[in-house]
């Protein structure tokens, strides 16, 4: 049938050019934009899925530079303890100088006026440090404060305050009250100095013994009174050299015994008398017992009890042990959150402890004379022990945020490799079909001219 009204050729080759042309459309866009999915119409749910992996791979990414940015701090701050490191060399060498006996007094004013200022120096570093404009040392904002425990010479009875333990004797026991030196080492040997414990005679004696520890002059004893007056009994026990706890109770336990209050003078082998009731008992290499020297009872629960009925509370039978036992330090930590993650929570926490001389325990230093000089030591010591910690913990937290840092990468390149998947346009198969669907086209407009012309024939038939 030949009709003008329709014609349906036409319409027909019409329809699939403007099909083919709407495909051309759609694959130049993907090949001029790169991407697969432009809008939610191209893949809703592949939409979905891109976008919760755009928000994570760009959060990790800020992340790892906030990551880097806690690293640069790390750095900062160990680069400034690594001056205080310095400097506290330098304090040695100079406390060293001044304890030689060729120093005049003169000279070592002139010494401390030196140290006085690297003194200085330090709580400087510790006040002023920053970085971003936060003071690093001192940060007026989210702190840790931790009571460290810094037992050194361990004693059940400590707590108690006095003779609480039994001591066996071959099956008999006693009231008693040990002493573990184990603890101590060169780390914190210097702790003891100037610190002291002192114990009651045991059986309703006026007498009381008080053991110091210095550090030079040799270890003394102060015999202050006979055993009918209430008198205390003083010793040194001089710990100057001495590197571990077993050192300490070798040179109680002996110098008691070769200096003894009780004048029933020292006993044989392992024991010797510090007073009429009261006996020193050398029970390993780093540990003594003070112990009663009667009444005695068949068991330890008994002693014990006994114990406790008879001097809880009293003055007889006290220990005092707290200066040796119970020291203690207090830590204050600054508190700075790292983000490193894309969702909340995603944190770690840098700790960098607050740091100046008063802290490290250098404020007071003092060597204008020998005694001065000696403690300068010891005090170094110990701030470079607090130095070598906090530098220590810098360090591992760097390291960690630079694990961190590889974790997120590695995160990052392959969530970013499996979104590419889901949301780049593959170009060479783009490509494929935008040829094919740039050949129906030619093809479609070629088709409809000759649909056009077919009704040309129609006019012919008028004629």
């Amino acid at each position: 049938m030949s009709s003008i009204t329709h014609n349906l050729p036409g319409m027909n080759a019409n329809r699939q050019l403007n099909i083919t042309t709407g495909r051309k459309a759609d694959t130049a866009e993907k090949l001029s934009s790169g991407y697969r999915i432009n809008r939610a119409a191209d893949d809703a749910s592949g939409l979905a899925i891109s976008e919760k992996m755009r928000k994570q791979i760009r959060g990790l990414s800020q992340g790892v530079d906030n990551t880097k940015d806690g690293i640069s701090l790390c750095q900062v701050a160990d680069s400034a303890l690594a001056d205080v490191h310095d400097m506290l060399h330098r304090i040695t060498e100079l406390s060293i100088q001044a304890a030689n006996g060729t120093m005049s007094e003169l000279e070592r004013k002139d010494i401390q006026a030196e140290i006085t200022h690297l003194i200085s120096e330090v709580s400087r570093i510790g006040e002023t440090t920053t970085f971003n404009g936060i003071h690093i040392f001192d940060i007026a904002g989210k702190t840790k404060e931790e009571i460290v425990d810094m037992e050194l010479i361990k004693s059940p009875s400590a707590a108690n305050g006095y003779m609480s333990e039994a001591f066996d004797d071959n099956g008999t026991f006693y009231y008693a009250a040990s002493m573990d030196f184990s603890g101590i080492n060169m780390a914190n040997i210097t702790k003891l100095i100037d610190k002291s414990f002192s114990f009651t005679c045991s059986q309703s004696c006026p007498e009381t013994f008080e053991f110091k520890f210095v550090n030079g002059g040799g270890s003394k004893f102060v015999n202050s009174g006979s055993y009918n007056q209430r008198v205390p009994h003083y010793y040194e026990i001089d710990i100057q050299g001495m590197t571990d706890g077993s050192q300490i109770a070798n040179e109680l336990f002996d110098f008691v015994h070769n200096n003894p209050a009780s004048s029933s003078g020292g006993l044989s082998g392992n024991e010797v008398s510090v007073s009429h009731s009261n006996i020193l008992v050398k029970t390993g290499n780093d540990t003594l017992v003070i112990r009663a020297t009667y009444p005695s009872f068949s068991n330890a629960a008994d002693a014990i009890a006994s114990a406790e009925n008879q001097y809880k509370g009293s003055q007889y039978g006290q220990t005092d042990f707290a200066e040796v036992t119970g020291s203690t330090e207090t830590r204050i930590t600054n508190i700075l959150p790292i983000q490193f993650g894309a969702d909340e929570g995603e944190m770690m926490e840098l700790e960098v402890e607050r740091m100046n001389a008063f802290l490290i325990g250098i404020s007071d230093i003092n060597v204008t004379t020998v005694k001065g000089c000696n403690q300068a030591l010891g005090k170094t010591r110990d701030a470079l022990e607090a130095i070598n910690r906090q530098r220590s913990k810098i360090g591992s937290q760097q390291n960690r945020l630079e694990h961190t840092i590889a974790n997120e990468d590695n995160i990052v390149e392959n969530t970013s490799a499996s979104e590419s998947r889901i949301r780049d346009t593959d170009m060479a198969e783009a490509m494929v079909l935008h040829s094919m669907v740039n050949i129906l086209q030619q093809a479609g407009q070629s088709v409809l001219a000759q649909a056009n012309q077919s009704n040309q024939g129609v006019i012919s038939l008028l004629r």
